[in-house]
């Protein structure tokens, strides 16, 4: 579980790269500290700190695993926002968006990992 203290210095950077006090609309996604929280938790408890984004306009319990779907149930959704949240933290320094290999497909994907250390 992250620190309120690491959360806080993380939610900070956000606020100043956007320019904006959070919550935030961007590209039609609040962001909030919660889903920054969650996103971080998410990743946190992946293998090797990363999770493929699996960006999908479906139920939550049809998205396919992933980052989207540990925010979808995490925060009680159904909307799309790994891809929108991984690039809004990628731009503070704590995550970066990588390619990471579809378990299914074998094709690349888009995935998010984790920079920040607690």
């Amino acid at each position: 579980m992250i620190s309120e203290e690491r959360l806080n210095e993380i939610c900070m950077k956000v606020e100043t790269k956007f320019n904006d006090s959070l919550p935030f609309k961007h590209r039609g996604i609040l962001i909030s500290r919660k889903m920054i929280k969650e996103t971080i938790e998410a990743l946190r408890k992946a293998p090797r700190q990363t999770l493929p984004q699996n960006c999908r306009q479906l139920r939550k319990e049809e998205t396919p695993d992933g980052l989207d779907k540990e925010l979808k149930y995490a925060l009680n959704t159904d909307l799309r926002m790994a891809n929108i949240i991984s690039d809004v933290l990628e731009k503070a320094s704590v995550v970066e968006v990588v390619e990471v290999e579809n378990t299914i497909t074998g094709r690349m994907i888009k995935g998010t990992r984790l920079k920040i250390k607690e």
